[in-house]
């Protein structure tokens, strides 16, 4: 699990949920014994506010955890973690995406125009951060590289998730950041697929019209069996966790696997664009 605030209060919240269940409370009940809010409950709930030490301390009475247990120690090290400011800065949405990404076990991502971020070169990032914006600060640049590198980190530890990427041929052939950026990139598109847990699959011009055309989105698996389907735009994001409506995206997932290279022509296939260039 990750140690970002923003991961320590989704994991955080998760606990709790499993916690007040089990214990037959209600969000009321909880607020009640806060003396807060139950909207303050929700947010706490869904990863989105931390709690105090005593709030804790309080919650986890109230939940019938035994006094010094090893469960109480662990979950009062991820509270005290989520309390923590973080040092991301980016927007709001963009941290509880990365909060979700660290914490998944599983990662599929299908992008159309841009390699995913879980697979971009430093040089990549600084090209694609300064195309979105000109005028950006270097220092800012800097900050999202190091944010991207970080977020990668996973994919080489004890724990990597899943990570399964479909990527259209088009994000092959737009040369961000001029020749050598974009030889640099495809040369790591076809190194990081040979990492345990990581495939990579093209989907190539020839398919012609595909199911999610103009649509890109992540599925994630959390821990616990949980799946959530990640969907952004320029700025802003939205998160699909019903079971129908993720249960649709795995199938258009699945139809879109169906219809790409395998990862020994997906391989071949960025060679080619690479002599190319």
């Amino acid at each position: 699990m990750s140690d970002t605030p923003t991961a320590q209060r989704l994991q955080l919240g998760r606990e709790l949920v499993v916690l007040r269940e089990r214990a037959g409370v209600s969000r009321e009940a909880v607020a009640e014994a806060l003396m807060c809010s139950p909207s303050k409950v929700s947010k706490v709930e869904h990863g989105k506010a931390a709690l105090s030490a005593l709030e804790v301390q309080t919650l986890l009475r109230l939940y019938g955890l035994p006094e010094g247990s090893e469960q109480e120690d662990r979950i009062v090290a991820i509270a005290d973690s989520a309390r923590k400011r973080s040092t991301l800065r980016v927007p709001e949405w963009v941290r509880a995406y990365v909060g979700l990404e660290a914490n998944a076990v599983e990662i599929q991502t299908f992008e159309i125009d841009l390699v995913p971020g879980l697979l971009q070169t430093e040089a990549y990032t600084r090209a694609v951060a300064m195309a979105a914006n000109a005028a950006r600060n270097p220092a800012e640049v800097e900050r999202l590289v190091s944010i991207r590198r970080e977020r990668q980190t996973r994919l080489f530890g004890d724990n990597p998730p899943q990570l399964s990427v479909i990527l259209h041929e088009a994000a092959l052939r737009i040369v961000v950041g001029g020749p050598d950026v974009m030889r640099e990139q495809l040369a790591q598109l076809i190194e990081l697929p040979r990492l345990p847990g990581v495939s990579l699959h093209v989907l190539p011009f020839s398919v012609g019209a595909y199911a999610s055309m103009g649509a890109t989105f992540s599925i994630l698996g959390l821990p616990g069996g949980e799946r959530v389907v990640y969907l952004e735009k320029l700025w802003l994001a939205d998160y699909v966790d019903k079971a129908a409506q993720v249960g649709a995206y795995t199938q258009l997932w699945d139809s879109l696997f169906a219809s790409a290279l395998d990862t020994t022509s997906s391989a071949a296939s960025i060679k080619k664009v690479m002599g190319e260039l």
